[in-house]
């Protein structure tokens, strides 16, 4: 077995090769400082979040016994009073904003000459306005022109007349009964309409 190089220079460029093995060992190491930094960045940011969680997590904790025993201190008989009279004040401010100006303005509007309303009564359900109106004709007809004439407005719908009679004179008395879409009016500070 020959042990010896029997050539004179095995590299025809020995500083080549050193310097390209030299470059290639330069940017391993860089390589492996970055990927070290950025483990060591990582491994922090971890236990960051990981700390944070356990402190979110005793925070939840921490609220939900609050909540338990504010749960536990409420009485419900006073909470259900309350409620009853919040919605009579709401049912309050939603009366006090209908505008019996504006409701007599569209029914005037409507109204056929031959038609003469006797009564009316609105009144709130379920947040809805039905206005009642007792109303004479002379002819039946003239009843229905006035439903008509009030669904073609936009402001009343589900109108029909409910009960219809005829007088002994020849003339109709007939109940209509509408929805009102009522919007509330702006009252001034010395008073507005009611």
């Amino acid at each position: 077995m020959l042990k010896g190089n029997l050539s004179t220079r095995p590299f025809y460029n020995d500083r080549a090769v050193t310097v390209a093995i030299a470059a290639l060992a330069l940017v391993v190491l860089v390589a492996t400082l970055l990927n070290g930094y950025e483990l060591y960045r990582l491994t922090a940011e971890r236990r960051a979040y990981r700390e944070r969680i356990v402190a979110d997590r005793a925070e939840a904790e921490r609220i939900r016994a609050e909540a338990q025993a504010l749960q536990q201190s409420l009485d419900r008989a006073t909470l259900a009073r309350l409620a009853a009279s919040a919605a009579e004040a709401n049912s309050l401010i939603d009366r006090r904003s209908f505008s019996w100006t504006t409701l007599l303005g569209h029914l005037e509007r409507t109204l056929p000459a031959d038609v003469r309303l006797t009564a009316i009564s609105p009144r709130l359900d379920s947040n809805t306005f039905r206005v009642s109106m007792a109303v004479e004709a002379r002819q039946l007809e003239d009843i229905d022109d006035f439903v008509i004439a009030m669904r073609d407005t936009g402001e009343f719908y589900d109108v029909a007349p409910t009960e219809q009679r005829r007088n002994d004179d020849g003339s109709y008395q007939a109940v209509v009964v509408a929805s009102y879409l009522s919007r509330p009016t702006v009252q001034a500070s010395a008073g507005g309409s009611r």
